[in-house]
């Protein structure tokens, strides 16, 4: 057979094996060029999907769990309009610098439309994903502070609990980033079934007034993370109740007890931002668990921002405060503490301490209603437990 070149057959074969070194050194760079974005540096969309692949089947054959987070920045078309393409395109580039910085190496991050992103986190669960994601939606509103406003909205999606092929996984990251933007925009959002169909309706009903379209949303979400699969009453529903029949015994007006019954279903919403393995924890809670716990309000308050619940999301953010200022999160004290967030407090302490734990068991009745007397003023409010006291009495509740 005749050399390929002319120039070969002279050649000597360390300088063949040279060039042939070369040559798979250019091509390999334009099989990388063709599934990387020019702009960011980061994966397109085929070499995204490429990768999402192969740590799916890996995913698959080790039996462990792997995070599909999808990005989308918000209001990305009055950025480039109002500022102009420079603008927008520095807009991605920190999107994609935040991505580079914050995931780790076996992470893979990848633009994957306009202003779309997405991440795939191997080994990791889906409250670990949702942490990253916070992390990634703070850099970037952080990163903004000298220019142009600039947030990105978060849909999670968790193999094998939301699917378990390619396209399953990414349609319920797309449902989960829809609900994110549906919820207020700069958020981020796990996927769950309920949530995306809730979403969906109150997305259709915007002509009536966003108000309470937003309230089913958030509720549907509260509702969706509490689900038990045995049917039993969430403790939510319980706190609700609770702090319902407290508001009326302190002859609060009609709208502000429909307003404290909201947020007791809203209370405990923050959890989503704790990790399992704190929440399913086996043994007592050590300290660093207990930081992971004290965060919740504040991620409740992230979850709840929105004009249309502010007066809840001050209650739920105060509802760990104490009367003696060693609450949490901001050590508030005495009347700096609303009297709703004093209110939810009693009757989530209450139902905590008469429900069973995995680290512990239930206190009857009448040991919680003494452990109610003996936090008056330091723990609890005295009116608060006064309240609740004749509410336990009516209902017959053994002292």
């Amino acid at each position: 057979m005749p050399p390929r070149h002319p120039s070969d057959a002279a050649m000597p074969a360390a300088d063949q094996g040279l060039r042939v070194r070369q040559l798979e050194g250019v091509v390999g760079g334009l099989e990388s060029a063709a599934r990387t974005d020019v702009l960011t540096g980061l994966l397109n969309r085929r070499g995204f999907e490429e990768t999402f692949e192969r740590e799916l089947e890996r995913a698959k054959r080790s039996g462990r769990e792997l995070s599909l987070i999808i990005g989308d920045l918000d209001h990305f078309k009055q950025l480039n309009d109002l500022y102009g393409h420079g603008a927008g395109d520095a807009a991605l580039e920190t999107v994609a610098a935040a991505m580079s910085a914050a995931k780790r190496r076996i992470d893979s991050a990848g633009r994957v439309g306009g202003e779309e992103f997405a991440l795939v986190v191997p080994e990791t669960s889906e409250r670990e994903a949702y942490m990253l994601a916070e992390r990634l939606r703070r850099a970037v509103r952080d990163a903004s502070s000298d220019g142009p406003s600039l947030t990105i909205s978060f849909g999670l999606a968790v193999y094998p609990r939301h699917g378990r092929t390619p396209e399953a996984l990414f349609l319920a990251a797309d449902q989960a980033l829809y609900a994110a933007k549906e919820l207020g925009r700069d958020r981020t959002v796990i996927h769950n079934p309920e949530v995306a169909d809730v979403v969906g309706l109150t997305a259709g009903a915007r002509d009536d007034g966003g108000a309470d379209d937003y309230l089913a949303t958030v509720l549907a979400l509260a509702e969706a993370l509490e689900s038990r699969a045995d049917g039993t009453v969430s403790s939510s529903r319980v706190v609700s109740r609770y702090a319902e029949l407290i508001a009326r015994e302190m002859w609060l007006s009609d709208e502000v007890i429909e307003r404290v019954r909201l947020g007791g279903l809203l209370h405990d919403v923050g959890k989503l931002g704790v990790p399992d393995k704190v929440l399913t924890k086996e043994d007592e809670l050590d300290e660093g668990d207990w930081n992971e716990i004290r965060r919740h309000p504040l991620v409740a308050a992230r979850i709840l921002d929105s004009h249309t619940v502010a007066d809840i999301r001050g209650w739920i953010l105060s509802h760990h405060e104490r009367p003696d200022g060693q609450g949490y999160p901001h050590g508030l004290a005495g009347d700096e503490i609303p009297l709703e967030a004093r209110i939810l407090a009693v009757a989530d302490a209450y139902e905590a301490m008469t429900s069973e734990r995995i680290y512990r068991t239930a206190m009857s009745a009448a040991e919680a209603r003494v452990e109610l007397q003996r936090g008056v003023g330091l723990q609890f409010d005295e009116r608060v437990v006064q309240a609740f006291t004749r509410v336990l009495d009516r209902l017959g509740v053994p002292r």
